[in-house]
């Protein structure tokens, strides 16, 4: 705009934006991350341009501004008009216009215009070369000096870049690519070639090995377009990375391999593979959310579920369709893919750090940042830190999520092209897969208990069980012993006991933290319940002055909204007084004397904590009405049923509404103990888990920390010398616990 244009603008009242040059700074720079994540954007066009062939070529002295970078493609190309008009054109719409490629074959990936940017990233200066095969004898040539984007003075429209067309030189019979493509493929000459002069960044061994992982798993390795090649050419000092890219090798020896999918609905269907017991595991259903205590938790249901537009504290999944598949290893037994592969199993561990997290791809193309090595974005190894026996950490996984554009429009990108926005659909993703891995775990865990003499595993049956030395016995109790085999078995014994050690100093260090977390509600209990009565009193008080002023003068709007103010006071107190009875029996207290009660009314009264949730759920709870006096501590008994009510709530919302009860049986046997059976009429529990739902840490839930049946059980053991067991409820479903207490009663 001249200043004699913009001058007569002003004098209109009309006021332009000009951006500064420097906005394609930020563009260019600021929303790409790093290297790699440009060049793989480059990458990206190339495939948006139906390219077979991609090469990546690096100069010698990678220094920062010296050498270059050269990515080539035999793609549709571009001519002139295409060049100024949407090439030249920032955050043009042509991709989002026409999301399917030129050859109709494709799914084009960019869409905010602001890709091919991605090269001031790199270097200072480009250089185009593009040639259509409708230019027979001509090629489009363009120069870009991205330095004068640095001047602050300038605007962009101040910016001319020089743009033509010349003699086909550099995409002719004979070009770069033709080395590189598979005999059986005849390369075109029409293409693209982009050349990044004077680098801004120093190249070192670690930038190559993170450009060649990123690549290797830009398409998935599970399933990759046949028509689509990617290749880095490097100088001699880098030739190791001079190759196609390809997956490695360990990717096809996996322990186990878990596939499946999941429908718009909310339908899922996979299995689970565990290559040693060579038969798969099938699992399906329903899976919907439900909105208790402030989020949403995700549930499942052997049959769809009708969700109604108003109910409110229920939806779908939202995060649409996908595919996905996983593979996992064990990293301490190594040795198969080790015979496979060969390198030593400390090599193949390495590998395994390069290719393990969970990818996510769209329409065939990885989104970056997840699965990358430190991006753990399922937090898979905190929930390991829990549970370290059962839980599989990030890098023993490598597996990918396929979603698509069209499908899963709720699964978009942020703007600067890393990651998806943290929406609802991405943290539905994110509790589905776990959803998934929790059900691997479990079959993991239980296959690998029932291994027998597991070389690696070194675990017992219960905690306190010794390590069996029955072998070493023998061998040191007869005439002829052997030294050698001797000191193995000693040695073994060690190790077993080593390892049973940990196993219950990891325990310990749970209950640890379980018994100051006792203290901190004792603590919070202690100050919490006088200011909350007071409050309670305070707002009683204000609410019947609030009523007899309403009374009085009616037509006060304002005395109205005080009334209803003091009635939400009172209420909320009233939800958090209850938070405070059901926190109680975690406290820190030493226990009591136990008294005489009727069990029968305390179990109506722990019932009645729940009536909310019970309400929510369409639960209804059965609990007799007999009277049968016993001697017991009320908070034991209320610890016993709080994670037996709470695991029934969860599960119970896995089946229609309709079919939602507990039941609580109470009856004193001939032998004075006192016998209590506790049912629900949910999914039950699957027979393969029925001997591991009391150890520690086994939990069925995603989030679950494995230690409330392990609690019941060590309350009723302990206090009252009894046993919680699970019954068999055959054909009728459901779960039953029938608990015999002893001692007190």
């Amino acid at each position: 705009m001249t200043d004699q244009e913009q001058m007569s603008s002003e004098d209109d009242g009309a006021v332009s934006l000009r951006p500064k040059a420097r906005i394609l700074k930020t563009l260019g720079e600021e929303l790409i991350s790093s290297e790699t994540v440009a060049l793989i954007e480059l990458v990206k066009n190339a495939y948006d341009a139906d390219a077979q062939n991609v090469l990546i070529s690096f100069s010698e002295g990678l220094m920062e501004g010296r050498g270059f970078i050269r990515v080539m493609d035999d793609g549709h190309g571009m001519d002139m008009k295409t060049i100024r008009n949407s090439w030249m054109v920032i955050a043009t719409s042509t991709k989002k216009n026409n999301k399917i490629s030129k050859s109709g074959k494709r799914r084009v990936l960019g869409e905010k215009g602001i890709g091919r940017f991605a090269t001031a990233r790199i270097a200072q200066e480009l250089e185009l070369v593009t040639r259509t095969a409708d230019q027979p004898t001509t090629e489009s040539y363009a120069v870009f000096d991205w330095t004068q984007f640095e001047n602050d003075d300038l605007f962009l429209d101040d910016i001319l870049f020089l743009a033509d067309e010349q003699e086909a030189n550099a995409i002719v019979p004979g070009w770069r690519l033709e080395n590189f493509a598979d005999e059986a493929y005849e390369v075109p000459y029409h293409g693209t070639i982009l050349t990044m002069n004077r680098l801004k960044h120093t190249w070192e061994k670690s930038d190559l090995e993170n450009l060649q992982r990123g690549l290797s798993r830009l398409l998935s390795p599970f399933y990759s377009e046949s028509d689509f090649n990617i290749f880095m050419e490097l100088p001699e000092e880098h030739s190791e990375f001079s190759s196609r890219i390809s997956p490695p090798e360990i990717i096809n020896y996996p322990h186990y391999i878990v596939q499946g999918k999941i429908k718009g609905s909310g339908e899922y269907s996979f299995s689970v593979r565990i290559q040693e017991e060579g038969k798969d595991h099938n699992f399906s259903g329903f899976l919907y959310k439900t909105f208790s205590r402030g989020e949403w938790m995700l549930h499942t249901s052997s049959q769809e579920f009708e969700l109604t537009i108003e109910n409110q504290k229920e939806r779908s999944v939202e995060c649409g369709p996908f595919d996905f598949e996983l593979r996992i290893w064990d990293r301490d037994e190594l040795e198969n893919v080790d015979q496979k592969v060969g390198g030593g199993v400390r090599s193949i561990r390495k590998d395994l750090n390069a290719i393990a997290g969970i990818n996510i791809y769209r329409d065939g193309f990885r989104v970056l940042p997840y699965g990358e090595p430190d991006n753990d974005w399922l937090r898979l190894d905190l929930r390991r830190v829990q549970s370290p026996t059962k839980r599989l950490s990030n890098n023993q996984i490598t597996g990918y999520i396929a979603i698509t554009a069209d499908k899963n429009p709720q699964l978009h990108d942020r703007s600067n092209r890393e990651g998806l926005d943290n929406n609802q659909a991405y943290f539905d993703l994110q509790d589905i897969m776990k959803f998934i891995l929790n059900e691997t775990e479990n079959l993991r865990y239980s296959f690998k208990r029932k291994k027998p003499n597991e070389k690696n595993n070194g675990e017992q049956k219960g905690l306190f069980d010794s390590p069996d030395f029955s072998e070493l016995a023998k061998a040191v109790s007869g005439d002829d012993i052997n030294k050698e085999s001797t000191l193995k078995l000693i040695n073994k014994a060690e190790d077993d006991w080593k390892k049973q050690i940990k196993k219950l100093q990891g325990v310990l260090s749970q209950y640890h933290a379980l018994a100051t977390l006792g203290g901190i509600v004792d603590k919070i209990l202690h100050d919490g319940r006088q200011p909350l009565a007071k409050i309670q009193t305070e707002a009683g008080l204000g609410q019947e002055i609030a009523e007899d002023l309403v009374s009085e003068i009616p037509e006060s709007a304002q005395l109205k909204e005080l009334e209803k103010s003091f009635f939400k006071i009172v209420s909320q107190s009233s939800i958090l007084r209850d938070v405070f009875r059901r926190a109680e029996p975690f406290g820190g207290r030493k226990r009591g004397r136990p008294k005489k009660y009727y069990i029968e009314d305390l179990v109506n009264e722990i019932f009645s904590l729940y009536s909310k949730e019970f309400d929510d759920a369409s639960i209804i709870a059965d609990i007799p009405s007999t009277q049968t006096l016993v001697s017991i501590d009320t908070t034991e008994l209320s610890e016993i049923f709080t994670n037996l009510i709470t695991n029934s709530i969860y599960w119970l919302k896995s089946v229609p509404k309709e079919s939602r009860r507990i039941h609580v049986m109470i009856e004193r046997r001939k032998d004075s103990s006192l016998e209590i059976i506790f049912s629900d009429t949910g999914p039950g529990i699957d027979q393969k888990y029925k001997d591991l739902i009391f150890e520690p840490y086994f939990s069925r839930k995603p989030d679950g920390h494995g230690l409330g049946l392990c609690l019941v059980g060590e309350i009723v053991h302990d206090y009252y010398n009894g046993t919680v067991e699970l019954l068999d409820t055959g054909s009728s479903g459901g779960t039953a616990f029938r608990i015999i207490i002893n001692k007190r009663v």
